[in-house]
């Protein structure tokens, strides 16, 4: 397998795991919305929300690093299996 296309691999992983997260995120967001502010719950289902966001942010960040390195390496070594390198 080459290097882009462990990259690609890498992305696609990554958006299959964003998207149940999104969807959770969503659901605790609604909750959010169903609570008063003052309810003891509200403050524990808002850092939910802030964390769930927190991660997906992380995974766009990694998908976006991934991507740039794929384009990389497509650029730089387009016919070259960079992570074994003795099989090209």
């Amino acid at each position: 397998m080459q290097n882009s296309d462990a990259l690609k691999n890498i992305r696609r992983s990554l958006h299959e795991l964003a998207q149940p997260l999104a969807t959770v995120t969503g659901l605790i967001d609604l909750l959010l919305i169903e609570q008063q502010p003052q309810d003891p719950l509200y403050e524990e289902i808002q850092t939910i929300s802030d964390k769930l966001e927190q991660v997906l942010e992380i995974i766009a960040h990694i998908r976006e690093i991934a991507r740039e390195a794929s384009q990389k390496a497509e650029n730089d070594f387009p016919d070259r299996d960079l992570i074994c390198p003795r099989c090209n």
